[in-house]
């Protein structure tokens, strides 16, 4: 190396700084992501926009002429609309429990039916649990909840599992991959020196 040349090596402590960085960014953005998820107990069924506060949520009344909601069981936050949908007909929903001041009134009375293609949403605002029921099928099983907040003794968690799964799979991959740099960098050949 000559006077005027800068020394372009990496040193380990050098490379190893540099990774510890690549790590906490890495880490720092898998955080970010699980800060901002919504969680429904069946997610498949459900349509949603945006994450959090505003998000739809669909239920459907009657599915198939079946006597069920489907979902049965909803978690959302505070803010979500929740739609109902009816896909059959003779059916309603009536608020059976909800917490105290949500003042929640369902589609109607419980001798009021609707029918097929009938729509219905509320904007679950207080948090609590809310049950419901179809009144005509109530012995039947047609019964429905909405938790607003977090559910209460649940554990899921605030992104969904398979976005959890890549996270830590990327952070192992990246992981291996510094671990192979360092090992070249200490035990590796004479790179960039001439053998004579």
């Amino acid at each position: 190396m000559t006077d005027g040349e800068a020394d372009e090596s990496v040193t380990r402590r050098g490379f190893l700084l540099g990774s510890a960085g690549v790590v906490a960014a890495g880490a720092a953005g898998t955080a970010a992501a699980q800060e901002d998820g919504t969680t429904t107990s069946s997610g498949e069924n459900n349509s949603s926009s945006g994450g959090g506060g505003g998000a739809t949520k669909t239920v459907k009344v009657g599915p198939g002429g079946d006597l069920v909601f489907d979902p049965d069981k909803l978690t959302v936050t505070p803010g979500t609309t929740v739609e109902f949908v009816w896909e059959s007909d003779g059916h309603n929903v009536v608020p059976e429990s909800q917490p105290e001041g949500a003042g929640w009134e369902g589609s109607g009375s419980a001798s009021e039916l609707f029918d097929s293609g009938h729509t219905y949403s509320h904007t679950f605002s207080t948090a609590g649990e809310y049950a419901y029921v179809c009144a005509p099928h109530k012995s039947a099983g047609m019964t429905g909840s909405i938790t607003v907040g977090s559910a209460s003794g649940s554990s899921e968690p605030a992104i969904p599992g398979n976005a959890k799964t890549l996270g830590i799979a990327t952070s192992g991959a990246l992981a291996f991959t510094l671990s192979i740099g360092y090992f070249f960098m200490k035990f590796g050949g004479d790179y960039g020196e001439a053998v004579e």
